[in-house]
């Protein structure tokens, strides 16, 4: 299986690709959700967003409102 290969600095590997929690956090102090990004330059490869679910399905928690 081949490295994947950061496409803005070149960098390759897995341990290069790394996740940062967002700021934004929940009434539990969970991330909203987690930025993927290459180590090096900070070349985004996606969002992971958390889900959150409720006694009557899926969520949204607005910080502010309760």
């Amino acid at each position: 299986m081949a490295d994947p290969k950061c496409p803005d600095c070149g960098e390759s590997g897995i341990e290069k690709i790394v996740s940062t929690p967002s700021k934004e956090q929940s009434r539990q102090n969970a991330p909203w959700y987690y930025v993927a990004h290459c180590e090096s330059c900070g070349h985004v490869y996606g969002i992971f967003t958390k889900h959150v679910f409720g006694r009557s399905g899926p969520q949204l928690i607005v910080e502010g409102r309760k």
